[in-house]
């Protein structure tokens, strides 16, 4: 797909897309006339991009992360990647608590004022 579909699909500005590209967080073939062509997977991969800057991911921390979903990782790379993954997971795993516990406070806040 074009930039500008992958833009509309994904809500990703164009400019932010041409960005992305240029430090290595998505890859883009051109067609004979030089324009940007974006694979299906882009749409996947900009889901994961926005998941790990809504949390605080850096780029670069991203784009590492990202050589897991290629499958293409170097074996010295591994162990440094699994102590990343392991750490962001322990976090969004924390804040999964943190999101329950609000979610459980604002029902009872419901309950309370129901009983009013």
């Amino acid at each position: 797909m074009y930039i500008s579909q992958l833009a509309e699909v994904s809500g990703v500005p164009a400019t932010t897309l041409r960005y992305y590209e240029s430090v290595g967080l998505l890859s883009a073939d051109r067609d004979p006339t030089g324009f940007r062509v974006f694979s299906e997977d882009a749409v996947t991969r900009l889901a994961f991009i926005r998941a790990a800057k809504h949390l605080g991911v850096p780029l670069v921390e991203i784009r590492d992360l990202l050589v897991v979903c290629d499958d293409h990782v170097p074996p010295p790379l591994k162990i440094e990647l699994r102590r990343q993954l392991s750490t962001r997971l322990g976090e969004a795993e924390h804040r999964v608590q943190e999101l329950t516990t609000f979610t459980d406070s604002l029902r009872q806040a419901l309950r309370r004022l129901d009983k009013v």
